[in-house]
């Protein structure tokens, strides 16, 4: 069994594409030829404005802190308001705007090589199949994972690579919410 920790040492900020603000990569991993496969990350949403194109990728949204802001997709799929706690699906290769601001808001982003690779993200529950690969995201309070004789407590903020096939069963802190993570390779096989 695998449990992994990661913490702000594991982490990066980078840029966004299109220079309005900043990303905190959590995790990213790359195929051979250096694209992206897929990468957890979690960005601050202060204004207006418009999302970076990501040809290729699937994108999975979810509020994690603030009043949210809605998103509009060109003709490419009726406006939606981004709700806490509520998984949003889109693809990379709409045009994206943030409108709507509400406040500052944070959100928890999972980007995915579309037709190589394929997330789930759901509200975390006492317990979880992890298989083969999955993280669990504290993002608000703090949340243990315990899988046979290893236990992983992760503060909020951090994140939990769970790799094996196997019960995973999770403790939240008072009032915590924790972001479940499925990983899975389109072939069926397990992601690097």
């Amino acid at each position: 069994m695998s449990l992994r920790l990661l913490g702000a040492a594991d982490f990066r900020r980078l840029p966004w594409q299109n220079g309005r603000g900043s990303t905190l990569e959590l995790v990213r991993r790359d195929d051979p030829d250096g694209a992206l496969s897929w990468r957890l990350s979690v960005a601050d949403v202060v204004e207006p404005g418009p999302f970076s194109p990501l040809p290729g990728i699937d994108r999975v949204i979810t509020l994690i802190d603030g009043d949210g802001f809605d998103l509009d997709f060109g003709a490419a799929r009726p406006p939606s308001a981004l709700r806490p706690f509520e998984p949003l699906t889109f693809s990379g290769d709409w045009p994206t705007t943030a409108t709507a601001v509400h406040g500052p808001s944070r959100d928890f982003n999972v980007m995915t090589a579309r037709g190589r690779i394929a997330a789930e993200v759901e509200v975390a529950k006492g317990s979880l199949r992890a298989g083969p690969l999955a993280y669990v995201f504290a993002a608000r309070g703090g949340v243990t994972a315990m899988a046979g004789e290893t236990t992983v407590h992760a503060g909020p903020g951090k994140l939990i690579e769970c790799r094996e096939e196997r019960q995973i069963d999770l403790t939240m802190d008072d009032a915590a919410v924790a972001l479940v993570v499925r990983l899975r390779r389109a072939d069926g096989g397990t992601p690097a």
